[in-house]
């Protein structure tokens, strides 16, 4: 099964040092797929060829998960990680490894450990030798079998800011009798770099109260009738 990296990026400065990242530690990984939401003039402008192929965002305004989508689609049958751009790979052939960790053991959902920031402290890096399952992971970097793709489906693009996206995606895998997990294999440094998407308080609530609702519904559509 072949992998595509995907890496939705507004900010060029971001995008070059990313990529530079995974050229100097797993340049042999697969494709680079980077979701354009501006990052394309930057790097074009100052006449640089970076190797990867660009995707069409969706259109304005920039929705974090119709991005994914998009890159997904473009990625074909290919596995995927997803990857910020204000994230680094710092392991050697960490994406080639993850990928393999995954697909042996059967994860659907496997996370790197991250260096840095992360919402949810469970991926913070601890040298962890073997996976560890989680119920949720932050989409940080974090690999995603095309197996799940198929049974899952997509991102939810409802979720129109940045977050809960990844909590509805794992979720769904985890209903669908698949595994979330982190692995200390594969690491990245988050927050070296700027971060090119941020949430406002009221974006962090909007799509809190979308997640609560949405799965309100599902567990009162899933009650057996009286």
């Amino acid at each position: 099964m072949a992998l595509s990296v995907i890496i939705p990026s507004r900010r060029a400065a971001n995008l070059l040092a990313c990529v530079a990242a995974i050229r100097a530690h797993d340049p042999d990984c697969g494709r680079i797929l980077v979701v354009d939401d501006g990052a394309r003039e930057g790097v074009e402008r100052r006449r640089l060829d970076l190797g990867v192929e660009w995707v069409d965002a969706g259109g304005r305004p920039f929705v974090f998960a119709r991005a994914v989508n998009h890159g997904i689609a473009a990625a074909g049958d290919d596995d995927v990680i997803l990857l910020n751009d204000d994230a680094e790979l710092l392991t050697r052939r960490g994406f080639t490894q993850l990928a393999a960790r995954a697909r042996e053991e059967g994860w659907w959902v496997l996370a790197a450990g991250v260096r840095g920031g992360v919402g949810n402290r469970a991926q913070a890096w601890r040298g962890r030798h073997a996976p560890i399952e989680l119920e949720q992971v932050c989409f940080i970097c974090v690999f995603i079998a095309r197996d799940a793709i198929r049974r899952v489906g997509l991102l939810d693009e409802r979720f129109i800011g940045y977050g809960f996206d990844d909590d509805d995606y794992c979720r769904r895998v985890r209903m669908a009798g698949g595994r979330v997990g982190v692995w200390d294999g594969c690491v990245v440094r988050h927050g070296r770099l700027p971060h090119t998407y941020s949430r406002t308080r009221d974006q962090f609530m909007l799509a809190q109260r979308l997640f609560r609702e949405k799965w309100e519904r599902e567990v009162a559509n899933a009650s057996p009738q009286a």
